[in-house]
Parts: C-alpha cells; sequence; structure tokens
C-alpha cells in the first residue's frame, strides 16, 4: 500500500494562473485592435469605390453625350448606394503629346466626397478625355 503525502500534489500555483490571463488579456486585446482596424479600413475602401464609381458615372455621361461639357467648373450632388456625394467637374482644353499635331481635346477631371464632409476629404479622382 502507497502513501500519499498532503502536500505533494502537481498543479498550477496563484502565480502561474495570473501570468496565464495577463498574457491572454494582451492578446485579446491586440486582437480586438486589429480587427476593428480591419473594420475601419474597409469601411474606408468600400467610400472610395462607390465614390470613384460616381466620378466614372459622371464622365461616362459626358462621353455618351447626356451632359454637355461647358469649360470651367460645375459643382453638385449625387446619390450612389444610399449616400449623397459632392462633385466637383472641371473641364478644360490639353494638347496631347504626340510625335504629330494633334487638335486639342477636353480634359474632364471629377473629384468625388462625402455630402457629409469637407470638399479637401476627397475619395476618388476620375479623369476622361472627350473629342471637341
Amino acid at each position: 500500500m502507497r502513501l500519499r503525502r498532503i502536500g505533494t500534489e502537481r498543479g498550477f500555483t496563484l502565480i502561474e494562473v495570473l501570468v496565464a490571463l495577463a498574457i491572454l488579456a494582451v492578446a485579446l486585446g491586440a486582437l480586438v485592435k486589429a480587427s476593428s482596424e480591419h473594420t475601419r479600413n474597409t469601411h474606408y475602401l468600400q467610400e472610395r469605390t462607390l465614390a470613384h464609381w460616381v466620378g466614372q458615372n459622371l464622365v461616362a455621361r459626358y462621353e455618351a453625350g447626356l451632359l454637355a461639357p461647358q469649360r470651367g467648373t460645375a459643382t453638385g450632388t449625387v446619390r450612389q448606394a444610399d449616400q449623397d456625394w459632392e462633385y466637383r467637374v472641371e473641364i478644360g482644353e490639353e494638347r496631347p503629346e504626340a510625335p504629330l499635331e494633334l487638335p486639342p481635346v477636353l480634359r474632364i477631371e471629377v473629384t468625388v466626397w462625402p455630402a457629409a464632409g469637407p470638399a479637401t476629404d476627397l475619395r476618388a479622382r476620375v479623369v476622361g478625355y472627350l473629342l471637341p
């Protein structure tokens, strides 16, 4: 018959448990921060994509002849994906660089930003060209 001695059982000490909990808390904190950054970046990229679509749609409307190109600057608001977007369209003449003499073309530059924010908070810039 074998006798067991009191106090010789193996197990974790209180210090070991506290250290493990501290490591777990730091790891979970880092995980929460990383997921928060990921969510913020995803939202920003979604906004940039939608703004780019707004700009492409405006350039396509000029190219299709649905909007008359007038030299100068115009601003406006459009709704895309249940969100309001403000835009600025700048139309000017540009001479293409080429070995042969080419006629000037109209350069259309569209900048887009969320309607709730300032115009300096650009989300997209789209450039297109039209023959006069």
